[in-house]
């Protein structure tokens, strides 16, 4: 495991970093030089080159670079490859290899050692195993080398290692030597890997603190708002409800119709102040569900008819709310009604209205009907019908709302939210 908590061996296929990439660059370039300096060709290329160059003596130098060069470009890009295709890039890697397998005399290069220990490092990102399959194979490759003991390594630069003469003690030091070396390339692999995943969580720590902070500030923000809102909205409606319920103390002489109106009126502000201030108490805390008052729910939907029914609008209700229903669900389709009965109230207030209610596996339906005052008009969105969208759409629901006929419909479905 990984300071990431993902088990080293497991493939991953997010884009490859850039320090991937540089690697691979950094290793393709060691690859290049690798074969271009070196003294290495078949034999048979080597006879066909000097059999059509007039100056035979001119064929080694640059048939060497060239060939080199050209080998070494195809090679060197298996470390490219390998960092989206792995298993394609250790076949490019082998490539030189192939020469040997087909029975043409060459000596075994330098550079495909070079190549697949290039493309161990580059595969670790998204195959971890190919990593280890490239060092096993170079490993194999030294070993093969130092079993044959005739066949020369073409070294960079010029140089040829001939181990025919050594002895075998001597043969078991280059092989522990070269065993060493792999071994530090694959932790090297396995340590880039390691670093570049611990950056990678670094990163999204840091990102995640700056939501939090940006959520903080979000936060803080609302209580400022809370705040504003509870000075001036409720002060202003606690007037509303103090001058109703004193009119009569002060105007003797009103009728008595008057009276029970100013009445309901006091009623009504008392009740919008006490919804008012359960809302900016949520406001105004950050996730603290202490204190809060209850919020409507879907059972209330009843009561919020009757009330409208006092108020003196002409409304109907169908369907039943004794139907279990989710808090959240309920709050939500008891504001969908609210404000829906507050635009019929508002702007057709002689005008019968009807709330249907219906509850089915998984869903509850809302739907408010109201007779538009003046048929063939239509509405605008206005901000109460934009509130109670994004209070729908929150819950995953849909909310429909428009002009059908000579009825203005508004349609809430939401998610019944019970398990």
């Amino acid at each position: 495991m990984d300071n990431s908590g993902k088990a080293t061996w497991v493939p991953e296929d997010e884009p490859v970093p850039s320090a991937y990439r540089t690697a691979a660059l950094v290793g393709g370039f060691v690859v290049l030089v690798c074969f271009a300096t070196t003294h290495w060709v078949p034999s048979l290329v080597g006879e066909w080159a000097a059999s059509i160059v007039p100056y035979p003596s001119l064929v080694g130098p640059g048939l060497f670079l060239v060939a080199g060069s050209l080998l070494g470009l195809v090679v060197a890009s298996a470390a490219w490859v390998a960092l989206t295709e792995p298993w394609i890039g250790i076949g490019l890697a082998l490539l030189p290899l192939l020469g040997s397998l087909a029975g043409i005399d060459a000596p075994l290069h330098f550079g495909v050692i070079a190549g697949l220990c290039a493309v161990a490092v580059s595969a670790g990102w998204r195959r971890p195993l190919a990593s280890v399959v490239a060092i096993a194979l170079a490993e194999a490759v030294v070993v093969g080398w130092l079993l044959r003991p005739h066949l020369e390594m073409a070294a960079p630069f010029g140089a040829v290692i001939d181990h025919d003469l050594w002895s075998s003690a001597h043969a078991v030091e280059t092989a522990l030597a070269y065993t060493l070396g792999l071994g530090i390339v694959l932790g090297a692999a396995f340590g880039l890997r390691a670093v570049t995943r611990s950056e990678r969580e670094r990163r999204l720590l840091a990102g995640r603190a700056g939501q939090v902070e940006q959520h903080a500030g979000v936060v803080a923000e609302r209580a400022r708002l809370a705040r504003d809102l509870h000075d001036v909205v409720a002060h202003h409606v606690s007037l509303i409800a103090v001058r109703a319920e004193t009119a009569p103390y002060t105007h003797p002489g009103l009728a008595d119709d008057a009276r029970a109106l100013l009445t309901d009126i006091a009623a009504d502000a008392r009740l919008a102040l006490d919804e008012l201030r359960g809302v900016l108490g949520i406001l105004g805390r950050a996730g603290d569900d202490t204190g809060r008052a209850p919020q409507p729910e879907w059972r209330d939907i009843s009561a919020l008819v009757e009330r409208s029914r006092a108020a003196g609008l002409d409304v109907g209700l169908q369907g039943s709310v004794d139907a279990p229903v989710s808090p959240s669900s309920g709050y939500v389709a008891y504001r969908v009604v609210q404000e829906a009965l507050t635009n019929a109230r508002k702007h057709a207030p002689r005008s019968p209205a009807t709330v249907w209610l219906e509850v089915v596996p998984g869903l509850v339906v809302v739907r408010v009907t109201s007779r538009l005052a003046q048929p063939g008009t239509t509405a605008g969105p206005g901000h109460g019908l934009a509130g109670m969208r994004e209070r729908v759409e929150a819950l995953g629901g849909r909310l429909v709302a428009g002009v059908a006929g000579e009825e203005f419909i508004v349609e809430a479905t939401l998610p019944r939210g019970l398990a």
